[in-house]
């Protein structure tokens, strides 16, 4: 079912690559919150930082407004130094690929010398990819992601950590998917109403059982790790 990728969740690949327990650790792309509440979960010292004020509202609600900055990740608003670990989730590629490349300068400023930068990145392919793909295919912007973290390495960081794994997603219907593309961009809400039949039968032809019976999507992952050289 996941081809040569190993079959891993998310919560398991951070917990593995990033020491959590009493760590400063800044969410780069927060959105609504759910790593944030994950990473306080698990007894990091976290924060979160999102250029988008209505998601960092919702998040807020939930893990209070001291640990939610509006801001932009080429622009960080921290003193150097002053993360034990900065995590870029889904969202490095959602920013412009002009400014990838300041947005990593950020993250080692705001890192300790020993700090660590993970870049977990969905890969162009899968049924979860597939899916959606139709409302905003990420094709392009993905690559680009990509780029930016191999050209990082060697100019002010070192990669530690290159690794390749498939995740589950589960999806109970198309009508909880379109729900969730609304909620993470409003913006998407006339196209997805454009393409809602084609959503369903992709939804159809992708969507597989897990073990325990989910209905679930799959997505194919990479995660970097690099540290400041």
């Amino acid at each position: 079912m996941t081809g040569d990728r190993p079959l891993r969740r998310n919560s398991e690949v951070l917990a593995e690559l990033v020491p959590l327990e009493g760590a400063r650790v800044l969410d780069l792309g927060c959105g609504a919150g759910d790593l944030l509440r994950w990473l306080l979960r698990r007894k990091a010292d976290a924060f979160g930082l999102d250029p988008q004020l209505p998601l960092l509202l919702r998040a807020a609600g939930t893990v209070g407004p001291e640990r939610c900055i509006a801001g932009r990740a080429e622009a960080l608003p921290f003193a150097d130094g002053s993360f034990d670990a900065a995590i870029f989730f889904n969202s490095l590629h959602h920013l412009p690929e002009t400014v990838m490349p300041a947005a990593l300068a950020e993250a080692r400023r705001v890192l300790r010398r020993d700090g660590r930068l993970l870049v977990v990145e969905p890969i162009a392919a899968g049924g979860y990819f597939e899916v959606m793909r139709p409302v905003e295919d990420e094709t392009v912007v993905r690559a680009a992601a990509r780029r930016a973290v191999r050209a990082a390495a060697g100019r002010g960081w070192r990669l530690e950590v290159e690794r390749e794994y498939t995740t589950l997603v589960p999806v109970a219907g198309p009508a909880e998917l379109i729900s969730r593309l609304a909620a993470a961009d409003p913006g998407r809400e006339a196209r997805l109403g454009e393409v809602r039949s084609r959503i369903e039968r992709l939804y159809a032809r992708h969507r597989l059982r897990d073990a325990r019976g989910r209905t679930v999507l799959e997505q194919p992952m990479r995660v970097d790790l690099l540290r400041p050289d």
